[in-house]
Protein backbone atom coordinates (compact mmCIF):
# COMPACT_ATOMS: atom_id res chain seq x y z
CA UNK A 1 0.00 0.00 0.00
CA UNK A 2 2.91 2.04 -0.35
CA UNK A 3 3.18 3.14 3.81
CA UNK A 4 2.97 2.13 6.63
CA UNK A 5 -0.56 1.49 6.51
CA UNK A 6 -1.91 0.56 9.99
CA UNK A 7 -0.07 2.94 11.57
CA UNK A 8 -1.73 5.99 9.15
CA UNK A 9 -5.20 4.13 9.68
CA UNK A 10 -4.43 4.51 13.26
CA UNK A 11 -3.20 8.70 12.92
CA UNK A 12 -6.39 8.97 10.91
CA UNK A 13 -8.68 7.24 13.44
CA UNK A 14 -7.09 8.43 16.93
CA UNK A 15 -5.28 12.25 15.47
CA UNK A 16 -8.15 13.84 13.78
CA UNK A 17 -6.97 12.91 10.05
CA UNK A 18 -3.44 14.07 10.96
CA UNK A 19 -1.15 12.03 8.99
CA UNK A 20 2.71 12.13 9.59
CA UNK A 21 5.90 9.81 8.62
CA UNK A 22 3.51 7.28 7.20
CA UNK A 23 3.88 7.13 3.26
CA UNK A 24 6.99 5.18 2.26
CA UNK A 25 9.00 5.55 -2.06
CA UNK A 26 8.97 1.92 -3.06
CA UNK A 27 11.39 1.02 -5.38
CA UNK A 28 10.66 -0.83 -8.32
CA UNK A 29 10.39 -4.35 -7.11
CA UNK A 30 10.02 -5.61 -10.85
CA UNK A 31 13.10 -4.20 -12.45
CA UNK A 32 14.85 -5.19 -9.03
CA UNK A 33 13.77 -8.41 -9.05
CA UNK A 34 14.90 -8.47 -13.18
CA UNK A 35 17.99 -7.07 -12.57
CA UNK A 36 19.21 -10.10 -10.49
CA UNK A 37 17.69 -12.51 -13.12
CA UNK A 38 14.66 -13.49 -11.37
CA UNK A 39 11.34 -13.50 -13.22
CA UNK A 40 9.09 -10.82 -12.43
CA UNK A 41 5.04 -9.13 -12.76
CA UNK A 42 3.69 -6.67 -11.93
CA UNK A 43 -0.52 -7.31 -12.03
CA UNK A 44 -3.63 -5.11 -11.13
CA UNK A 45 -6.70 -7.16 -11.40
CA UNK A 46 -7.30 -11.14 -10.26
CA UNK A 47 -7.31 -12.32 -13.70
CA UNK A 48 -4.01 -11.52 -14.00
CA UNK A 49 -2.94 -12.54 -10.46
CA UNK A 50 -3.92 -16.09 -11.74
CA UNK A 51 -2.53 -15.98 -14.66
CA UNK A 52 1.16 -14.86 -13.23
CA UNK A 53 0.55 -17.24 -10.85
CA UNK A 54 0.42 -20.09 -13.16
CA UNK A 55 3.19 -18.84 -15.45
CA UNK A 56 5.08 -18.68 -11.99
CA UNK A 57 4.50 -22.48 -11.25
CA UNK A 58 5.51 -23.20 -14.48
CA UNK A 59 9.24 -21.66 -14.49
CA UNK A 60 9.58 -23.94 -11.44
CA UNK A 61 11.94 -21.01 -10.26
CA UNK A 62 12.20 -18.34 -8.21
CA UNK A 63 9.56 -15.65 -9.37
CA UNK A 64 8.19 -12.45 -7.72
CA UNK A 65 4.95 -11.03 -8.62
CA UNK A 66 3.79 -7.53 -6.81
CA UNK A 67 0.50 -7.14 -6.34
CA UNK A 68 -0.22 -3.07 -5.71
CA UNK A 69 -3.04 -2.43 -3.13
CA UNK A 70 -4.93 0.06 -1.60
CA UNK A 71 -5.68 0.77 2.00
CA UNK A 72 -6.33 -1.74 3.71
CA UNK A 73 -8.71 -3.12 6.43
CA UNK A 74 -7.80 -2.84 9.92
CA UNK A 75 -6.77 -6.44 11.08
CA UNK A 76 -7.69 -5.72 14.80
CA UNK A 77 -11.34 -7.04 14.69
CA UNK A 78 -9.49 -10.17 13.96
CA UNK A 79 -6.46 -10.25 16.02
CA UNK A 80 -7.89 -9.02 19.22
CA UNK A 81 -11.25 -11.52 19.69
CA UNK A 82 -13.55 -11.82 21.96
CA UNK A 83 -13.16 -14.30 24.71
CA UNK A 84 -15.91 -16.56 24.03
CA UNK A 85 -15.90 -18.76 27.31
CA UNK A 86 -14.46 -18.32 30.42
Amino acid sequence: DGAYGNVRRMQKELHGNRVIATDLANPDFVAMARSFGVAADRVQTPDALKAAVAAAAERRKPCLIEVPVGDMPSPWRFLDMPRIRG
